[in-house]
């Protein structure tokens, strides 16, 4: 019986800033309903990845594929199938938050109606009843990211990118940020792929991709990842966690090894 194709997948995806090589041969896929955490140090290629997932910039070399299609042949309608978070809030901090949906969901060929009934549905899963109202300059940092969550996903998209959702954010808003997100997967059935610098949440998630110098060093389940620790870097005083498996991964690649 044939395997479904998986809801995104990079193919030999290249890409260089002039004669600055960012991302070499990257090659992963994330299968419908998963939760894929994208790691790696500043400068990896992380964002830059992310940017050619949105069709903001062409590959120099290799795709990337929705459902087993080539996004660059399904043009527009990919951005159908699609939602981003970017670093930044993209939201307009002077009009109201049900003001910025519709805007978004303008943008999307969507009616005022179809917009209300959507943000019905989504006040079920994302934490955003309360602000509808209020100006989102008013709003907390957290809060704002939770609006620009319901905003990527205003037009129903099945895969959701997010890009360091979490940075710069309380410990409180942190965690209603990722509870958002866990509950989009196990409620929603969505799929997610989230570039993070946060063990505890790359933990989470049923699988990691890490980047490096622009290429997959390693990709596999956390738990695989603490399984590659070798004896020595295991003391009796704590049991190992992610942050470990990242400098000592960052160590050994650096090394050569």
């Amino acid at each position: 019986m044939p395997q479904p194709a998986p809801a995104l997948a990079c193919r030999s995806l290249s890409y260089a800033w002039g004669q600055q090589t960012a991302l070499q041969q990257v090659d992963f896929q994330i299968p419908k309903g998963h939760l894929v955490g994208l790691l790696g140090p500043n400068g990896a290629g992380k964002t830059t990845l992310i940017s050619l997932i949105a069709g903001l910039l062409r590959p120099g070399n290799g795709n990337v594929e929705l459902q087993g299609q080539d996004i660059g042949a399904l043009g527009p309608a990919a951005r159908g199938q699609l939602g981003f978070v970017f670093q930044s809030v993209s939201l307009d901090r002077f009009m109201c938050v049900t003001d910025n949906l519709r805007f978004a969901a303008g943008l999307q060929g969507m009616s005022a109606k179809a917009c209300d009934q959507r943000v019905e549905a989504l006040m079920e899963l994302v934490p955003i009843a309360p602000l509808l109202n209020r100006t989102v300059a008013g709003l907390s940092g957290g809060q704002q990211r939770l609006v620009d969550i319901a905003r990527a996903l205003i037009h129903t998209p099945n895969v959701l990118i997010l890009d360091e959702p979490t940075n710069a954010l309380d410990v409180p808003s942190k965690d209603a940020v990722w509870r958002t997100l866990t509950r989009l997967q196990a409620e929603a059935g969505l799929t997610l792929l989230v570039a993070t610098h946060r063990m505890d949440e790359a933990g989470s998630c049923d699988a990691v991709v890490f980047l490096n110098q622009g290429r997959v060093h390693w990709q596999g389940t956390p738990a695989q990842a603490l399984q590659q620790m070798p004896a020595q870097c295991v003391t009796a005083t704590r049991p190992v966690n992610l942050t470990d498996w990242f400098v000592w991964t960052l160590q050994k690649d650096h090394s050569g090894e």
